[in-house]
């Protein structure tokens, strides 16, 4: 078995968290809003490989459907997804199902291939979800999360510190995910994906304001949030004009 917590990706290793620190709430509005900034096209280009040849895909908390549409051309594709307000921006010709990664409504082995990107830090039970895709795809299976050094992922550990909460770490969900997943036979890679954000036309303030409602939409120290992140994120954007929210893809096939 392959250690995954010393791989690069799945860093840094010395700030492991002891459990999962979810799960992570989203707001729904706020995350359309960072939608419209993200530049997509790289991550889009390495879901199409991971899932080249497939012809039969389920989406697994697909959320607005962005990355569905990109895969849909050479597939049938379902959408299972929890939020009906996220079901309802899901564009015809997708099939959608209400339902959560940890209790996928299909039966087993009833789909060639199952993706879940940027998914498991909103699960209840991330390492039960992961079981759920292995449960149900027949090959491939594919996983996107937070590369190390992302932007967003530090505003956010930023805003979690306010708020009395642990920080996330990504690098530990596909640490877990890729050793549960090479346990139940899949073989798995690991790539970094760079995904910029675009300044909005309000700038850092903005954005902080999106950040921290994406969320923590109604919390009483929202303010200290977008106090404590603003400055961070115009220091960045001044040197890049983007900020990273740079992600690790897990392609696991069998």
């Amino acid at each position: 078995m392959t250690d995954w917590r010393a791989h690069p990706l799945c860093g840094p290793r010395d700030a492991y968290p002891d459990a999962f620190w979810g799960p992570e709430k989203l707001d729904s509005a706020a995350f359309v809003e960072l939608v419209d900034l993200l530049s997509p096209d790289v991550e889009i280009a390495a879901l199409l490989v991971a899932l080249k040849d497939i012809k039969q895909v389920v989406d697994v908390g697909g959320g607005t459907g962005l990355l569905t549409q990109a895969i849909m051309g050479g597939a049938e594709v379902t959408v299972i997804e929890p939020d009906p307000q996220q079901r309802a921006k899901i564009p015809g010709g997708i099939i959608v199902a209400d339902g959560r990664a940890e209790a996928v409504p299909l039966p087993d082995r009833s789909t060639e291939a199952a993706i879940a990107t940027w998914v498991l830090q909103y699960c209840d039970d991330p390492m039960r979800a992961v079981d759920e895709l292995a449960r149900i795809a027949r090959h491939r299976i594919v996983i996107i999360q937070a590369a190390p050094g992302n932007d967003l992922v530090e505003i956010y550990n930023r805003e979690a510190a306010i708020a009395g909460k642990p920080s996330a770490h990504h690098g530990w969900l596909l640490a877990e995910a890729a050793t549960r997943l090479e346990a139940a036979g899949f073989q798995v890679t690991l790539e970094r994906i760079a995904i910029p954000v675009r300044k909005p036309a309000g700038g850092a303030a903005q954005l902080a304001r999106t950040l921290a409602r994406m969320h923590f939409s109604g919390h009483a120290d929202i303010d200290a949030m977008i106090a404590a992140t603003e400055p961070l994120i115009g220091r960045t954007l001044a040197v890049a004009d983007t900020l990273s929210d740079d992600g690790v893809l897990l392609s696991a096939r069998r």
